[in-house]
């Protein structure tokens, strides 16, 4: 029981101190726990500024991300897409990527999101689909990057239309994650549940009541096959229309969440079934063949063994995927947390406590706090000569920075370039040491097939007069005579004498060329090894006092690890300066605009007042230059003189007539028109 201390519900169900009885609360508590969800879904709005910021971040990632690995295509799905996100919920993207291992991809990710700034990178290969997760340095917005998950798209896409289905879904579901990640049991990464875990155990909660909330959408028909990997996957779904489903169940929220919460705990159904939103019910371990496997959690709890959990602990099926159980990332520890919370909060809710105390965060320093909209938020109560002063001050630290980076980019090139030298060097000493070893079995070589050429060279004829030669005596053999006379016997004997003499000397001539083609060929070879022997030699440069390559690699490599953090800090500083600039142009530009806008009415009014002056000048006959009159005829022109005139006799009458007078008077009763 000691083993058990750090889950006080889940002790107290085994000592039999748990009420599992079924209790409703009361009306009165349902309605307080429905105005306080409806009150919680409101703050989860996504308001335009946070929509803007995210479209930011999956702006700047694309761009970095894009550019680094071609052809690449970034995409966003999860929660946001879905419409199930919180307001502090992370940005789930998938990068498209065709090449090198998803593993490889995602080493590259997080590096390159270090160099970028991002804050708490973690690369995390352990699970199904590898992800990196980070946080936007500015907003805090958190988000997971994973590489060709492409069937998230359509995870996504179903869980939109089980949302379109009731208004109710999406409340419920946000209530559910919202607990699942405020109690700790909702991130996969600490051995529990992930958020789309808990989405499906919901849904299939919602499919499952007495009076079910949401029809099964998916069709099983292969109407729609994809294949990812070599693998088919058919995400054939209905629509809502398709579905044609409205819920005879009228219960609320707050009902609908008490009534989960009871069920899930009361029945637990993981003890015989699978969960499955594809087949729209608790499908038996042993039709899906997903019996639980060893070590099971009790025993690792009890041992405090290191080993891995055994399979299918709490099995959760994927909506398309069927061999995937979304279970396999718990622990030992995350199933009794995930058992200990649900006990937590079904005699929370027995007991009518709030919302907010049901949901009080289990580990305060690991929540995920409000996002950060206001870029200038700490800069709108500081004096505009402050934030100059902290303006300039970065500046220094920028050239500062600036001058350490361009001295070790210096000294690192200067390593790369001795490296690069020295490593030719030994390169050409090597192809030095391979053509003189040549060169002494090859002098053997030359002074064997020279000695076999002059030893056969005796009384040597080339081998074409020999060729001609049989020729001519073959023809005399072989060919009758024009004049009638043959050969006698004693010079046909004497041709066939030749004749053969001729063929072996043919022989030993053919040979004797052959000795002195091969001489000749290995004599050209030694001359050229000697050649390259003496263009490798100019070639070497004289640096071996320096040391060897490997020590400037090392060199270069320490320069590097040094040249990182002085990137990443002046990355922040040229962050830093562009937000406090645009701060101060921002400022600016409102007050630029506010004069502008002054002055133009200013000079409106001024420029009105002056074409009146010149008009009643006009008017009364003096004179006026020519550049008056071009002012009249922009104005109106001179007939325009005259409409002023009148105007202004108009507006005095009207003005005499309005103007109130305060001299005594007699009243004028009795002469209305109908007294006359």
């Amino acid at each position: 029981m000691a083993k058990l201390a750090n889950f006080p519900y889940v002790l107290k169900a085994v000592n039999g101190n748990y009420d599992f009885s079924s209790q409703s609360p009361d009306k009165e508590y349902l309605a307080e726990l429905e105005a306080q969800l409806s009150s919680f879904v409101e703050q989860q709005k996504i308001t335009n500024p946070l929509i803007q910021r995210r479209n930011g971040i999956i702006k700047h990632l694309r761009k970095i991300l894009t550019n680094k690995f071609s052809n690449a295509k970034l995409t966003s799905f999860g929660s946001f897409e879905s419409g199930l996100s919180l307001s502090n919920g992370d940005i789930d993207l998938c990068l498209e990527f065709d090449g090198e291992p998803p593993k490889k991809v995602l080493k590259k990710i997080a590096r390159m999101l270090n160099e970028d700034g991002m804050k708490n990178v973690k690369l995390i290969t352990n699970s199904k689909v590898p992800i990196v997760k980070f946080l936007d340095a500015q907003s805090l917005i958190p988000v997971d990057i994973s590489v060709n998950n492409n069937l998230s798209v359509y995870n996504t896409e179903l869980l939109r239309c089980y949302c379109e289905i009731d208004a109710r879904v999406k409340p419920f579901i946000l209530a559910v994650k919202y607990w699942a990640r405020s109690r700790g049991i909702c991130d996969p990464t600490s051995g529990s549940f992930s958020s789309y875990a808990w989405t499906l155990v919901a849904i299939n909660a919602l499919q499952n009541f007495d009076s079910p909330v949401l029809p099964n959408l998916s069709k099983h028909d292969k109407s729609r096959l994809i294949q990812i990997n070599g693998i088919s996957y058919d995400v054939s779904i209905k629509t809502k229309d398709e579905a044609n489903f409205v819920s005879e169940n009228k219960s609320s929220v707050a009902e609908l969440i008490t009534e989960f919460f009871s069920n899930i705990v009361e029945n637990w159904p993981w003890n015989k079934s699978v969960i499955s939103v594809r087949e729209g019910a608790l499908i038996p371990r042993k039709t899906k063949g997903w019996l639980p496997k060893k070590p099971y959690a009790s025993e690792l709890i009890q041992n405090k063994q290191m080993a891995r959990l055994g399979k299918h602990s709490l099995p959760v099926e994927d909506p398309f995927d069927k061999l995937h159980d979304l279970s396999i990332v718990l622990d030992a520890d995350g199933v009794f947390e995930t058992r200990d919370e649900l006990l937590r909060i079904n005699f929370l809710l027995r007991e009518s406590m709030d919302w907010s105390a049901i949901c009080e965060p289990k580990y305060p320093d690991t929540a995920i706090g409000e996002p950060q909209l206001d870029l200038f938020e700490d800069l709108r109560s500081k004096p505009e000569s402050e934030v100059r002063q902290n303006l300039q001050e970065l500046y220094d630290k920028l050239a500062e920075i600036d001058r350490k980076v361009t001295i070790r980019e210096s000294e690192r090139n200067d390593a790369i370039r001795m490296s690069k030298a020295l490593r030719r060097n030994a390169e050409l000493a090597r192809e030095q040491s391979a053509l003189a070893t040549e060169l002494r079995p090859r002098r053997s070589k030359i002074n064997e097939a020279q000695s076999k050429r002059d030893l056969s060279n005796n009384n040597y004829i080339p081998v074409h007069f020999i060729e001609d030669e049989l020729s001519k005596v073959y023809h005399n053999l072989t060919q009758q005579s024009q004049t009638g006379f043959e050969l006698s016997f004693d010079k046909e004997k004497s041709l066939f004498s030749w004749f053969f003499e001729l063929q072996s000397m043919h022989e030993h001539a053919k040979r004797t060329r052959q000795y002195h083609r091969e001489f000749l060929r290995l004599v050209n070879q030694q001359e050229k090894s000697v050649e390259q022997i003496k263009d490798i030699r100019q070639e070497t440069i004289d640096v071996n006092s320096l040391g060897k390559f490997t020590d400037f690699d090392e060199l270069a490599k320490r320069l590097l690890i040094e040249l990182n953090p002085l990137k990443k800090e002046r990355r922040m500083l040229r962050r830093e300066i562009g937000r406090l600039e645009a701060w101060l142009r921002k400022n600016n530009n409102s007050n630029s605009r506010n004069k502008k806008y002054r002055k133009t009415r200013s000079s409106a009014k001024k420029s009105h007042r002056n074409v009146e002056q010149l008009r009643g000048k006009v008017a009364s006959g003096d004179s006026f230059s020519l550049q008056d009159l071009d002012v009249l005829l922009k104005n109106g022109g001179i007939n325009s003189v005259n409409q002023s005139e009148s105007l202004q006799k108009q507006s005095t009458r009207r003005t005499k007539k309005n103007k109130t007078s305060l001299q005594p008077r007699r009243g004028e009763r009795g002469k209305s028109s109908k007294n006359n």
